[in-house]
């Protein structure tokens, strides 16, 4: 490929032809190379792309002609957005990219977004796309960190602010590239955690202790997306031990909150062999967003208004019950160590006497169900203290400092985009 780096530029050059050839000039005057990939279906290209629409379907084992013959939108849509994650990942794996521009409505950035969010963590993407602000970015996004740029204008020919858009994002992909090295990073011992809001002061004073050891701490936040990441990067990068300050996740997809992080969370570090230490951390409530978001079926609860954009409700007992026998389950799965350290004066900073959400009783339902039913050899610890008390954080750091002396490595020595 050379020294110059090189751009994939994605889109479908049916309908967004003239875009992508602006791009592919705006960004070959800046002095990087262009890799263009068509992912149109039905008319034909403006241009020759560098990888063609058959092409990409091929990386999927799929033939346009077939596709086309049969008439079906949704399986030919589909088929190219299969074959665009494996082409990018191809590409990615074999060093053929360094970062990745791609434009779309509402179609084409759905295929778009799915093979972004098939790339790494750090490695340069960009989405200009006219239904992000119509759908929100979420679906787009996923668990990546891909920049996303509404077009405002639809993206249906050039003109004064096209032209504008499209330029901003032409720069903004070479910025990412020829910015994106950074030094060498130092091989420490990686911790990952799961941390919200209102388990903060614990989960900082516990990073700040283990950082000034000289331990890199990874915080992910656990409003569903950010436990999906942790998931993600325990199998991609790996840790030395994971800590879970917030597992409000499981109580979500139990009862149907909107921070769910999926049926499997809290799963990949025990099927990892990689040790935990976990408390209840949050349980004590599960997440909603404005308060219309509340189900009808809940709104005569324990409700709190954290803010315009976060709504909490408290579980009651048997709910937690509940909670504590699924995180049982899935802690007795580990194959590595577990410590189960709990904080018996609450589980968040509304959970503790005089809050909002004070409940010993529903508490205690979920401490009786966690511990009845973890198996033999799996640590416990109850302690009198409130989980943001400085001591717990304190305790937390003493057990994972054993858990490292006592441990393997599983932290990957060569981690990068």
């Amino acid at each position: 490929m050379g020294d110059r780096k090189r751009i994939a530029l994605i889109g479908t050059l049916d309908t967004k032809g003239e875009e992508l050839r602006f791009l592919k000039e705006a960004i070959e005057a800046r002095g990087l190379q262009t890799l263009v990939i068509d992912i149109g279906l039905l008319g034909p290209p403006p241009f020759r792309p560098d990888i063609s629409r058959q092409e990409v379907l091929r990386e999927a084992g799929l033939e346009l002609a077939d596709l086309l013959r049969g008439g079906d939108e949704g399986e030919a849509i589909e088929g190219m957005t299969q074959g665009l994650a494996l082409l990018l990942q191809r590409l990615h794996r074999q060093r053929e990219i360094d970062g990745v521009l791609a434009i779309g409505g509402g179609q084409g950035s759905a295929m778009a977004s799915r093979g972004l969010q098939g790339l790494p963590v750090g490695f340069p993407k960009l989405l200009v796309s006219t239904k992000v602000a119509q759908a929100g970015a979420g679906a787009y996004v996923g668990t990546r960190d891909i920049l996303i740029a509404p077009s405002v204008a639809d993206i249906a020919g050039l003109n004064r602010l096209t032209k504008r858009v499209l330029q901003n994002a032409a720069g903004a992909i070479v910025g990412m590239v020829q910015g994106g090295v950074i030094a060498k990073e130092e091989d420490h011992p990686l911790i990952a955690m799961s941390m919200l809001g209102t388990t903060t002061a614990c989960g900082l004073r516990l990073k700040d202790r283990l950082e000034a050891d000289g331990l890199e701490v990874v915080v992910f936040h656990a409003l569903g997306v950010g436990g999906r990441a942790m998931e993600e990067f325990l199998q991609e990068e790996g840790a030395e031990v994971v800590v879970e300050l917030a597992v409000n996740e499981i109580g979500n997809y139990l009862f149907g909150g909107l921070a769910s992080a999926g049926p499997h969370r809290m799963e990949v570090a025990g099927s990892l062999g990689i040790p935990q230490v976990v408390t209840p951390g949050n349980a004590d409530f599960i997440n909603f967003l404005s308060p219309d978001t509340v189900p009808p079926r809940y709104r005569e609860r324990r409700l709190h208004r954290h803010n315009p954009q976060a709504t909490c409700m408290r579980l009651e007992a048997q709910e937690m019950e509940l909670v504590g026998r699924t995180m049982a389950e899935k802690l007795n799965r580990a194959r590595a160590p577990v410590k189960v350290i709990v904080p018996l004066k609450g589980f968040s900073i509304w959970d503790r006497e005089g809050g909002v959400f004070y409940d010993p009783e529903a508490d205690r339902a979920l401490i009786e169900a966690l511990l009845g039913n973890l198996r033999e050899g799996i640590e416990v610890m109850e302690v009198e203290l409130h989980i943001n008390d400085p001591e717990f954080a304190d305790l937390l750091y003493a057990e994972v400092k054993r858990t490292l002396e006592l441990a393997p490595s599983h932290h990957k020595k060569t981690r990068g985009r």
